[in-house]
């Protein structure tokens, strides 16, 4: 999705309200052990895909299985805290991003530990 000031300004605006969601709205204890790392809004504002991270990958892929199957409750939550005339379609997903950057570190290290030896 392409990025202008709006659509970031939109962007924050949700993942402030959605922080809000996940600590006072939803009762998962698993969700303090995540991280919204990311927040795309489509140009019309009718889609935002939520990014979502963790420290364990298999734990945070079935949090973002069971957040989309509560795409409708949050999304109304949601609704209640921001003030737009359309309350974006929500799309959550896993952001590889931290678990990538980590196993590029290793990789660095890994070398880094053979050239010295």
């Amino acid at each position: 999705m392409r990025k202008t000031k709006r659509t970031s300004r939109v962007g924050e605006t949700i993942r402030d309200a959605m922080v809000e969601v996940f600590r006072h709205d939803l009762s998962d204890n698993r969700l303090p052990m995540i991280s919204i790392t990311e927040i795309e809004v489509s140009p019309d504002l009718h889609l935002a895909r939520v990014f979502i991270s963790g420290l364990k990958e298999d734990e945070t892929k079935e949090i973002v299985k069971d957040l989309a199957a509560q795409q409708g409750k949050i999304r109304h939550f949601l609704g209640q805290r921001i003030r737009l005339r359309v309350t974006p379609e929500l799309e959550f997903r896993y952001d590889e991003t931290p678990a990538r950057a980590g196993r590029i570190e290793q990789l660095l290290a890994d070398i880094k530990k053979n050239e010295q030896s």
